[in-house]
């Protein structure tokens, strides 16, 4: 008997036991996977993206045409041909069609105003800037950043400035009496002041339209966390500047300071309240646009806050394109999940996931003839060095990155922006001063300059 009691006492014991040490092994596995959800949840700022990245095949290379001492930012092209090339520190160099760049500046931004921590970014040459019939003759437009308090803006952010003015950016007309001097000779207007309240999300880019109505790229003020009073809520209020692509006739004299005019058929002109500059909104920090004639469409590259980089298509003004509601085609934050298609926010064409600390650098839709596979595609570059290519059909896309000939060249350089050349071909501009037009490889090997080819490349 008493070996009977012995046993099922050492059985409850056993019991006991394996059953406390069954309950502690579960709440430690409970707790590790409760951690590991949070710890997913509160990382996921790369979304995984609808379109999956393939590859592109491009018979092509990188050459170098031309070398800048600085870092060239923006590049025009005038109707013989002529670059004009920006760098960071406010210099115009212009470059003939062989590549042969002049030492001398044609024309120097900066000056005893000029906010040094700011790098210029963009200007544009009027459509009609060699037509001497054209009320646009001669006249260049640049975006410059000034000293905060330098003068009275014409535009302050709605939100996040709390009083306070970090520098100002300035739409100036440059009109020269000949376009074809070596030197700028003329005179200089401010068209409109903008007071900004950080240090980036700044007023990024120009464009021209066709009939010469200038698109001034606008950020949402500041890089600073979204909020109910950040920087970040311009973004979806029509009575301010900011977030915004603007539309503007600089030639006109109906604006509310009288230096440029408003062109009749702005979308929220008739709209009280609304600001009448306004071409459409939602967006961060739209560093590039480009005007594609071909279809009316306005292409706009927005930097995105937690990783997702958008590629925007303005097709007839008005678009409301969600931040900081949304980013992406994701609520904000992206840990929130995909928005739906019907909440009045006009979704991107394509969008990407950037790498470590890469930004997209540039994009416009490629109408050149050198590579058909890529005409009608939306180009992107990154500041890495990546090419992607982006195709619409049926209310989808799908990108690429674009794989070309030797594309170790070019490990090294940051790309600083990619333009169209006066035939619609790609023009890559990076860091180390080199810009490179990409050319098919059997017209580059035939040609001097591409004895030591610089590719543009993408992983």
């Amino acid at each position: 008997m008493r070996a009977v009691a012995r046993f099922l006492l050492k059985a409850v014991t056993l019991f006991t036991l394996w059953a406390f040490i069954g309950a502690c092994l579960y709440s430690i596995g409970t707790t590790l996977m409760a951690r590991q959800s949070a710890d997913s949840a509160s990382q996921m700022t790369l979304p995984q993206l609808a379109a999956p990245l393939g590859e592109q095949l491009i018979e092509g290379n990188a050459v170098l045409v031309s070398k800048l001492t600085m870092a060239p930012v923006d590049l025009e092209f005038d109707a013989e041909n002529v670059g004009y090339v920006l760098d960071e520190k406010g210099m115009v160099f212009r470059i003939n069609e062989t590549g042969g760049t002049d030492p001398v500046p044609w024309l120097v931004l900066s000056n005893d105003r000029t906010e040094r921590t700011i790098p210029f970014r963009s200007m544009a040459l009027h459509p009609g800037f060699l037509d001497t019939d054209s009320k646009g003759y001669g006249r260049l437009y640049t975006i410059e950043p000034e000293i905060a308090g330098t003068d009275r803006p014409d535009f302050v952010p709605e939100h996040g400035a709390e009083g306070t003015e970090h520098h100002q950016e300035v739409l100036c007309e440059y009109r020269t009496t000949d376009p074809r001097r070596r030197v700028f000779t003329g005179s200089r207007k401010v068209l409109a002041r903008f007071s900004q309240p950080g240090g980036e999300n700044n007023v990024n880019d120009l464009a021209f339209d066709r009939l010469g109505r200038l698109f001034v790229a606008v950020g949402d003020g500041d890089a600073g966390k979204p909020g109910r009073n950040a920087a970040s809520r311009n973004a979806m209020s029509l009575l301010n500047a900011y977030g915004k692509v603007l539309r503007i006739d600089p030639l006109g004299d109906n604006s509310a300071n009288g230096q440029y005019g408003i062109p009749p058929r702005n979308p929220f002109l008739v709209i009280d309240g609304a600001l009448p500059e306004i071409w459409c909104y939602g967006l961060r920090d739209p560093q590039r646009l480009e005007f594609d004639p071909y279809r009316d469409w306005l292409s706009i590259v927005d930097l995105g806050q937690d990783g997702v980089e958008e590629l925007n298509i303005s097709e007839v003004g008005g678009e409301h394109f969600g931040w900081d509601m949304c980013e992406g085609s994701f609520f904000y934050p992206p840990a929130k999940g995909r928005k739906p298609s019907d909440g009045g926010v006009r979704a991107p064409k394509a969008e990407f996931a950037r790498q470590g600390g890469e930004r997209a650098a540039g994009g416009f839709i490629y109408r050149g003839q050198s590579f058909p596979a890529l005409r009608g595609r939306l180009l992107v570059a990154t500041s890495a060095g990546r090419i992607l290519s982006a195709r619409f059909s049926s209310g989808q896309y799908e990108m690429a990155r674009l794989v070309v000939g030797n594309q170790r060249e070019l490990a090294g350089n940051q790309i600083t922006g990619i333009r169209p050349g006066p035939t619609g071909e790609l023009f890559i501009l990076t860091r180390s001063g080199g810009i490179y037009e990409m050319q098919k490889q059997t017209a580059a090997i035939g040609s001097r300059k591409a004895k030591k080819p610089l590719l543009c490349w993408a992983l």
